[in-house]
């Protein structure tokens, strides 16, 4: 006869079979021959999903942390895989176990922690009195209090080989109770959190992204077909991107298509195309449910922290940072960079950068589906917050420019936002997506006074940064924007700043045409400023078209009204325009003069910056005088301001002086060097400027050789 009780005492009874799933013991057999019976090897994995796709890299971790450093420590090796719900953490974890189970000759234990579930999470006993009995400890030896429990299970694991997956945890303490002994055990456990307090436990931290494009549309042509996928291959690429690669949508979106094979792909694509049905067509039938798997996560959310996910999806454009958080729940801007950190943790948003955050485009449905009766006004403060910001770092790059928005006015005494005219430029250039989505979202709720003073402000960054085809497309919008509000300046504005995109492309007839609009504008309203600046850009688009008299008469005009109006800059700015005119046209004497006056005046201004563009001009004179060595100098001014300001235009335009002087003196091997330089510099730059360069660079090869 047996004795139960020293086979417990010596753990070599058996139990087979013993699956842990939501806390539930599914099977238990005791065998009658315990002491001749071999240990048992608990194989608790869950099915490998059927269309698990290539998760190369996050496998690859695993792999490393089950050979790696870490294991010799000892300490088991601890991977926390951690992402969105319907991410597919699950599916790795579980595929990269089965497909390691000879590593692990001891076994795999599974327990799913429901750290999400609405009936509450697994408690530890729950889940360590079924692993304790899957390892071979009969039933009636399993310790009741937890300490027992945790102490037995950790005497058991000492020198084993196992893989234990801990699905769904909520916490560190809720893991670390369930951590096995030896060093030669690999623990992976998913959660939708960051579980920062398993670093002390020497964890690894995966996160699990949607998939990869390719991998995506893979996974989908699994579920239909290669047949059906070949024949669809276009509508398969944008139905994986409807699905936000996640592939929860995507075994969704499938599985509607697998189980209704009359269907087209492109069928589904129209369904998911509409935004406001895409959500709940990708949460229907079926047990998966990408709503349902979101849910979990927002019911779980503070109520300061469930307003804030909410408002900040209102966020029209892509990316956005702690200040349009803070826009948009009224809430100081250190508040709101906490809450984004928690809503990261809890991977209902991601981290792209310093103070750049972003919302899968699901979850950003999700969580616009929450009823929040603040939503409309959280988004027009999140217009009005970036009107505000990038005027503030308008008057950086700019100071003295006339504005027609009066915003400025607000933070003419107020300290700088911005620490230089180049971080200035930057901060305005990583925001152009958000600024065009902005425009386009107040044109389309009505808010045309916003939409249009947002539109004027994106002057200095089209000036310093050349982003042509976005500043044609937003003045479209701006321009139909203000003639709604019936501002007539404010059109005429905007018609002079598309105006000088028109000339900055040689497009000299668009520029013309826009120029007579702004000018008839500001007459009919008695608006001086305005209507001098469209005689100014008149006046460059005659030069274009080769009209040198009309070209002098208008810049004529423009100065006397700029004197007139007693605007120096804008006096100066005149002069130097004359100056470049008369130059083009061999008038060096009267070019100099005009150039000189333009000079002395930005210098008085301290008006660094249009005062070197006026040297570069003044250079080209001195050269084509034979003045080599000033022109040179006048250069290495130049260049010593244009090349800080964050522009590449501006620095290219200092380099392509350099190498012409160069060229024209015959040093063909240093105008070869600036023109490169400046060609390096313009890659990413629209517009004829590359095309100018590249034209320069040509000569000097057909050039004869010494």
């Amino acid at each position: 006869m047996i004795d139960r009780e020293s086979v417990g005492n010596t753990i070599s009874g058996s139990v087979t079979g013993a699956v842990v799933q939501a806390g539930t013991i599914q099977q238990v057999v005791l065998s009658p021959h315990a002491q001749r019976d071999p240990m048992p090897v608990p194989r608790q994995l869950p099915p490998a999903v059927a269309h698990f796709t290539n998760r190369a890299d996050e496998m690859a971790v695993l792999d490393q942390t089950a050979v790696g450093p870490e294991v010799g420590e000892g300490l088991p090796g601890l991977v926390l895989l951690t992402g969105p719900g319907g991410v597919g953490k699950t599916a790795l974890a579980v595929a990269w176990a089965v497909k390691n189970r000879d590593r692990y000759p001891d076994g795999q234990l599974y327990a799913d922690l429901r750290g999400f579930s609405v009936d509450g999470a697994v408690r530890p006993h729950e889940v360590l009195g079924p692993f304790l009995r899957a390892l071979g400890t009969p039933p009636d030896r399993v310790p009741v209090e937890l300490a027992e429990q945790v102490t037995l299970f950790r005497s058991m694991t000492v020198g084993k080989r196992l893989a234990v997956v801990l699905d769904n945890a909520l916490s560190a303490a809720q893991v670390r109770v369930l951590l096995p002994t030896s060093p030669d055990c690999l623990v992976l456990v998913t959660s939708r959190m960051r579980l920062h307090g398993l670093h002390a436990e020497g964890a690894r931290f995966v996160d699990v992204a949607p998939l990869p494009p390719a991998h995506a549309e893979e996974f989908l042509a699994r579920s239909v077909g290669s047949e059906r996928a070949t024949g669809e291959l276009p509508q398969l690429r944008e139905l994986a991107s409807l699905c936000g690669r996640l592939p929860i949508a995507l075994s969704v979106a499938g599985a509607r298509l697998a189980s209704r094979p009359r269907w087209t792909v492109a069928r589904v694509v129209a369904e998911l195309s509409n935004e406001g049905q895409r959500l709940g067509r990708l949460s229907v039938g079926g047990d998966a449910s990408v709503s349902a798997a979101f849910d979990l996560s927002y019911q779980a959310l503070p109520d300061e922290l469930a307003q804030l996910y909410r408002l900040a999806s209102e966020h029209p454009g892509p990316e956005f940072g702690a200040g349009v958080a803070a826009a948009a729940a009224q809430i100081s801007e250190d508040n709101a960079e906490d809450g984004l950190q928690a809503l990261v943790d809890v991977n209902l948003l991601e981290e792209v950068g310093p103070d750049r955050y972003r919302f899968h485009d699901l979850v950003r449905l999700h969580a616009r589906t929450q009823t929040d009766a603040d939503r409309d006004h959280a988004r027009r403060r999140i217009g009005e917050w970036f009107l505000h910001t990038m005027t503030r770092a308008n008057m950086m790059v700019i100071p003295i420019r006339w504005r027609v928005a009066t915003v400025c006015e607000l933070y003419q005494d107020a300290p700088a936002r911005f620490a230089s005219r180049q971080e200035a430029v930057e901060w305005l250039d990583s925001q152009l997506p958000n600024l065009l989505a902005v425009i386009e979202d107040a044109v389309a709720r009505g808010w045309d006074e916003l939409a249009w003073q947002v539109c004027e402000a994106l002057w200095e960054l089209f000036v310093f940064r050349k982003h042509y085809p976005e500043w044609i497309a937003s003045h479209g919008l701006g321009i139909e924007a203000a003639a709604r509000c019936g501002n007539e300046v404010a059109e005429s504005r905007l018609r002079c700043q598309l105006g000088r995109a028109y000339l900055d492309l040689k497009r000299f007839d668009d520029a013309r045409e826009e120029s007579e609009k702004a000018g008839l504008l500001a007459v009919q309203v008695g608006d001086q400023r305005n209507e001098s600046v469209a005689l100014q850009q008149l006046g460059l688009a005659a030069e274009g078209l080769g009209d040198i008299d009309a070209a002098l008469d208008y810049l004529g005009r423009s100065l006397r009204a700029e004197q007139e109006l007693g605007i120096e800059r804008g006096v100066a700015l005149r002069h130097q325009r004359i100056g470049e005119v008369l130059f083009g046209v061999g008038r060096d004497a009267e070019a100099a003069t005009h150039l000189e006056q333009a000079r002395s005046v930005f210098a008085n201004l301290s008006d660094s910056r249009d005062e070197a563009q006026v040297l570069i001009s003044l250079a080209r004179l001195d050269s084509r005088a034979g003045q080599v060595e000033q022109a040179m100098r006048r250069l290495d001014q130049a260049l010593e301001v244009l090349s800080g300001l964050g522009s590449a235009v501006f620095h290219a335009d200092v380099l392509i002086a350099y190498g012409e002087i160069s060229h024209d003196h015959g040093d063909l091997a240093a105008a070869r060097r600036y023109f490169s330089e400046a060609l390096a510099l313009c890659q990413d730059v629209d517009g004829p400027l590359q095309e100018r360069i590249r034209a320069q660079l040509a000569a000097l090869d057909e050039a004869p050789s010494d």
